[in-house]
């Protein structure tokens, strides 16, 4: 089969379209004939070096990866070849306490599809079947592929690890990001009234087209007072984060009392100055986010099956040009996702 693989770390890093053997499904495998794969800000990291995990090269990177089952373990039930799934990027053990309890993201032996295994960025892909969610028959696949993973990141932040009211106020930070475009629709269906941010021109359109209420400039050194403005002075309930850095200290500025700031990233920086006093005296809460729950998953394909979730994706490649798609995400030129077709 063909792959586009990680060779040697590097920003960028040596990434190969080349041709490698197709894997075997092992007993309780599924191999899965991958019809789209998107690129991810993750996928940038683990090119760069830059997780606190080891990444054994050569790698297949790709984790939000939608195709058909092309064969199956003699141990695998409840699946057949040719039905259409998505693949949950959360290599949950299924055993421990979280696994039984149905908080995947919560298992300390947890592996990353596509960064600690081989992932979606090859015509096949070969994990455990567990890891197979059904796609709706009303999604097409790079829509799938474009949702898999930073939109059920989101659904996991706003229905999950926090919990939107109706007339709740919510900012989502780099609202044209994978993250943040679902962030906002998810927001506004469950009732609430979103600002967002975006560096750029075409990037605050994007955040205004998919329903937020006005979107400021993160360079401005003025946007949190607009934010507390256009809130009445109280502050927003909620923001969506996962950017960090210094922009994480500034969200508390835009922050209402007893409000909470959600954060599943940290692309400008892991370490942050916080002043202590506000958070307690407030009540506020900085609360961690990390991958998504199976039903996070599940949840989000239904939604944008029924119209509710609509995918953002900005730019199609074909696998063999992998590494101009690489090029458009670290040159921050995407609006939404980027997608690759083997």
């Amino acid at each position: 089969m063909k792959a586009l693989r990680l060779i040697a770390h590097g920003a960028p890093g040596e990434l190969r379209h080349e041709e490698v053997p197709t894997p075997e499904p092992g007993p309780g495998d599924a191999l899965v004939r991958v019809r789209a794969c998107g690129l991810n800000r993750l996928d940038l990291w683990v090119e760069e070096k830059g997780l606190p995990i080891p990444i054994l090269l050569p790698r297949i990177q790709g984790c939000e990866t939608a195709g058909e089952i092309a064969a199956l373990g003699p141990e695998v039930t409840g699946w057949s070849p040719g039905d259409r799934v998505c693949i949950s990027s959360n290599l949950a053990c299924g055993g421990c306490e979280a696994c039984r309890a149905g908080e995947e993201s919560m298992c300390s032996r947890n592996r990353i599809f596509g960064v600690e295994t081989d992932g979606g960025f090859a015509e096949y892909a070969c994990l455990p079947a567990r890891h197979l969610v059904p796609l709706p028959r009303e999604l097409g696949f790079e829509a799938a592929a474009g949702l898999s993973l930073a939109a059920s990141t989101a659904m996991h932040m706003l229905t999950d690890r926090t919990r939107v009211r109706a007339g709740d106020w919510v900012l989502v930070i780099a609202g044209a990001s994978g993250v943040g475009s679902a962030a906002i629709q998810i927001a506004r269906q469950l009732g609430a009234r979103v600002l967002a941010t975006g560096s750029s021109e075409a990037k605050r359109s994007l955040a205004l087209a998919l329903g937020a209420e006005a979107a400021l400039d993160p360079a401005d050194p003025s946007w949190p007072g607009e934010v507390r403005r256009l809130t009445g002075k109280r502050g927003v309930d909620i923001v969506v984060e996962h950017v960090g850095g210094p922009l994480l200290a500034q969200a508390f500025d835009c922050l209402a009392r007893g409000g909470s700031i959600v954060t599943c990233g940290a692309t400008a920086g892991r370490e942050i100055s916080l002043n202590l006093w506000p958070l307690f005296v407030k009540q506020q809460r900085l609360i961690g986010s990390y991958g998504r729950n199976r039903r996070d998953l599940v949840e989000t394909l239904r939604w944008a099956a029924e119209g509710r979730l609509r995918p953002v994706v900005d730019k199609v490649f074909p696998l063999s040009d992998g590494v101009a798609a690489f090029k458009a995400l670290r040159q921050r030129e995407v609006l939404g996702k980027v997608v690759l077709c083997p």
